[in-house]
């Protein structure tokens, strides 16, 4: 099953791009290479992408394996954080004021 994978380097410079698409190539079941966004290179195809990674290593300090899905759009590795959402509590509403008999709202009293 094909898989695409997308690496992330820390520095990507046109020296770094060419070095690393020397080493992607060599990879027996890499069908498709892209390079289009800057500091990420998509690999798509049958790999080990751990063995990918550790020779791409050599040519830069820092990369890193940010997504990893089937062929097509990649799937993202970060989760997004769900925020918990606010509990409302519904019970009964307040209880209805009751009017006392005898006293009117209407009437005046004077002391």
């Amino acid at each position: 099953m094909q898989e695409t994978v997308v690496f992330e380097w820390g520095s990507f410079d046109v020296r770094t791009k060419e070095k690393a698409m020397k080493v992607v190539c060599e990879f027996p079941g890499v069908t498709v290479i892209d390079v289009k966004e800057r500091g990420k290179l998509k690999v798509t195809g049958q790999f080990d992408k751990f063995i990918m990674t550790k020779k791409l290593k050599k040519i830069c300090d820092y990369v890193d394996i940010t997504a990893v899905g089937p062929e097509g759009q990649p799937a993202q590795n970060r989760n997004p954080v769900k925020k918990p959402e606010p509990k409302v509590i519904r019970g009964r509403p307040y209880p209805p004021q009751k009017k006392t008999p005898g006293k009117n709202s209407d009437e005046c009293i004077i002391l």
